[in-house]
């Protein structure tokens, strides 16, 4: 229930559909003849798209979020495993086009190549299946499973957990893959926005990880710069907003057990 509940309250929470409802609106008020409530409409339209096109706001929520954890600057000598989450793939163009097609957190998978080197006969779990409401066979573990054992140099340490839909399942069919392979430290890979709820719910799953965040969106430091591109300003709000309403959702459900999890 949680998962699809999350699912439908994304749409509302993406600021480009608020931003496109909210001039949509002003339009249709415009051909009624209410001017007022037009102009009223479009105003705040056009005041987001400002604010989050020009102040760089998407770009620093989003930086709060991937400066949380560092890179680990000393890797341990001896380590439990690796745990690459899923998000890479996107699964309707791939099964469309009987090719893979992946998006831009496709680090997730190329630092196992410098991971897999250090630790070649090391556990790597890739968990990841469908987190689409109507296509649930589209399982990303299973489309990425050649990707992956072409990446990994000993395929058969390469461990696939394909039920997982979010963030929470990640952890929880993790905990089920590693019961009895004895107490960590696991090496979580996941994108540096996404590591703060990633952590959050490992840990409350009583794993012991070294957070290795990759995909970093932005630079070490944002300030708000005077520069007008609200495609990628509303692009970095949205992705950040998902995480931070995410972070709220978890702690409010028992999810994780802070809000903003730290180092």
């Amino acid at each position: 229930m949680f998962f699809y509940l999350s699912k439908s309250l994304m749409w509302f929470a993406s600021l480009g559909n608020i931003v496109s409802l909210l001039f949509l609106v002003g339009v249709a008020l415009l051909f009624l003849n209410k001017i007022r409530w037009a102009k009223i409409f479009c105003g705040l339209s056009f005041l987001l798209l400002f604010l989050f096109g020009s102040l760089s706001l998407g770009s620093y929520i989003q930086n709060q979020l991937e400066n949380r954890f560092p890179v680990p600057e000393k890797l341990p000598n001896e380590i439990e495993g690796i745990i690459v989450l899923g998000g890479v793939l996107d699964a309707t163009i791939t099964d469309s086009r009987k090719k893979l097609s992946l998006n831009g957190n496709i680090e997730r998978v190329t630092s196992l190549i410098p991971l897999t080197k250090k630790y070649p006969d090391t556990t790597v779990i890739f968990t990841g299946g469908s987190g689409l409401l109507k296509r649930p066979d589209l399982k990303e573990a299973v489309k990425k499973k050649p990707l992956l054992q072409a990446v990994i140099q000993k395929s058969h340490k390469l461990v696939i957990e394909n039920k997982a839909r979010n963030t929470y399942e990640n952890a929880v069919f993790t905990k089920k893959r590693i019961m009895g392979k004895g107490q960590g430290p696991w090496i979580l890979v996941t994108s540096a926005f996404h590591m703060p709820r990633s952590v959050g719910v490992y840990r409350q799953q009583g794993i012991n990880i070294i957070p290795y965040p990759v995909d970093f969106k932005t630079r070490q430091n944002v300030n708000f710069n005077l520069s007008f591109s609200p495609i990628s300003g509303i692009t970095g709000f949205d992705s950040s907003l998902h995480e931070w309403l995410g972070l709220f959702a978890y702690y409010l459900t028992g999810k994780t057990s802070q809000i903003f999890p730290a180092p």
